[in-house]
């Protein structure tokens, strides 16, 4: 009897891709939860809109009144008929409502997943809430009780390892398109501990996890258009869910829209329709939350660029975003310096010609752009280069030509595979004390505030990755949460 097939594919491989799929998504998971740094700031209200949407159907925060108050105002704001209040000037926000001053893209994908976690721990708080552990720290008293409010840095911490975990699958399927199962798992879990996804996104509920799903998503349907065209056209719908999730995401749609313009013109309406349910109802919204096609988060600009000074800080910036020890990407992902050789060689072999060049231009554009707001270019309150952390998915598929490259010739142990195993480790050690250790993130604090002092990024002398460890910790007092807005 024939061995059954799946598009010319023996099922019994097909069944083991999907299985390490899922396994290497499980370690991703099972990992990032035993990972005991919570980071909970600017994301602090994502838990509360989302339990708002699953009980009241709103988007408000107006039965977190005494919570906002308690928070001193912090990443909310009150819009009201006329006008848009921030600080303490909001008051009890009387005649208007409190919203999260963050995407509402993030608590809406999320709520599916909070949802889940209330039924669990509401159903096993009578089994925990009695542990010790309960007693260790309120956050995690609060959350054995079944108190997703009181224990929204732990709650995040969960559904942003899932987000991180699902990322991770993506990245494996990706790259079993174009290589064997073991090599595309090492892949998926050099993303999931050797870059940010480990140090920033799993760590609290911000928009870098999930923005790293939807970018992850895109570029699969991409790369797999080649043989399934149709699937350019999904591209469109994750692409405008990621724009719902962080604005700089508007450079993955264009270049998506620009891409299937280029290779897949017959699927270009298509790619709009898939858009176009995610886009209006994003912008319905709006409208009816604050009269105005976009909410005041995108409304953000950067300074203009009409003086040699303001100049100079741009060049900083962009040097900053890649070098500096504190925020530098080639320094906390050291990696990345493979992926640069990947999208040479992609261009050079013309490898999936034409993506790899739209990606490699997107990756551009969001370093200019997020080193355009020289006020803010080190990502406040962070651990390494989170302004770029969103483009990990992309460095990680421009790994695929290099790793395609070394089993052409047998996986010899040049120097080329000595280098990328060594820069791996640091990668992993660097991101790993982001994970476990408090004191690189007290970097942040002290001896003064980065965002007063932000040249302390460019220190070599108390790089932030060594702080605590081959440096002296300043302080060994806890961190209050969400020191500064992120952007």
């Amino acid at each position: 009897m024939a061995a059954r097939t799946t598009g010319g594919t023996p099922q019994w491989e097909v069944t083991f891709r999907r299985g390490t799929a899922w396994l290497v998504a499980l370690l991703a998971f099972v990992g990032h939860c035993l990972s005991p740094r919570l980071t909970s700031g600017d994301s602090r209200w994502t838990v509360p809109v989302a339990l708002s949407l699953l009980d009241r159907y709103d988007a408000d925060l107006d039965e977190y009144r005494d919570l906002v108050r308690a928070d001193q105002y912090y990443g909310v704001e009150c819009v009201q008929q006329d006008r848009i209040l921030q600080g303490p000037e909001i008051g009890d926000c009387r005649g208007g409502h409190i919203y999260n001053w963050y995407p509402i893209g993030v608590p809406v994908l999320a709520a599916p997943f909070v949802a889940v976690l209330r039924w669990v721990t509401h159903a096993a708080s009578p089994w925990l809430r009695d542990l010790p552990m309960a007693n260790w720290h309120p956050i995690l008293g609060a959350f054995l009780r079944g108190d997703l409010v009181g224990g929204r840095a732990l709650a995040e911490m969960l559904v942003a390892s899932v987000f991180v975990a699902l990322t991770t699958f993506v990245l494996y399927r990706t790259a079993n398109l174009f290589l064997p199962s073991r090599h595309s798992a090492a892949l998926a879990l050099i993303f999931a501990y050797a870059t940010p996804a480990w140090s920033t996104a799993s760590r609290a509920l911000y928009q870098h996890a999930p923005s790293m799903l939807m970018i992850a998503l895109t570029v699969h349907l991409l790369a797999a258009a080649r043989k399934s065209p149709a699937k350019a056209s999904l591209a469109g719908l994750t692409a405008a869910i990621a724009c719902a999730i962080r604005p700089t995401n508007v450079l993955l749609a264009v270049t998506v829209l620009a891409y299937v313009l280029h290779k897949h013109r017959d699927r270009f309406i298509a790619c709009l329709a898939w858009a176009s349910p995610v886009a209006l109802a994003f912008v319905a919204f709006n409208l009816a939350t604050y009269k105005a096609l976009l909410p005041s988060y995108y409304k953000l600009r950067p300074p203009p660029l009409d003086s040699w000074e303001a100049g100079y800080k741009f060049l900083e910036a962009l040097a900053g975003n890649l070098i500096s020890p504190s925020r530098g990407l080639l320094v906390f992902v050291p990696i990345a310096a493979f992926s640069v050789m990947g999208a040479f060689r992609a261009l050079r072999t013309s490898w999936l010609k034409p993506l790899p060049g739209y990606l490699i231009i997107l990756f551009l554009a969001h370093w200019l752009t997020v080193s355009r707001f020289t006020g803010y270019w080190w990502g406040g309150h962070s651990y390494g280069p989170r302004l770029l952390s969103d483009m990990t998915p992309v460095l990680i598929f421009l790994l695929i030509p290099v790793v395609a490259a070394w089993r052409q010739t047998g996986w010899k142990w040049g120097a080329s595979q000595v280098l990328f195993a060594a820069l791996l480790v640091i990668s992993v050690v660097i991101h790993a004390r982001g994970a476990f250790h408090t004191a690189v993130h007290l970097w942040n604090r002290f001896p003064v505030d980065v965002d007063l002092r932000p040249e302390r990024v460019w220190d070599w002398s108390d790089p932030q990755f060594l702080r605590g460890w081959l440096s002296c910790p300043v302080h060994s007092v806890a961190e209050p949460p969400g020191a500064s807005p992120a952007r």
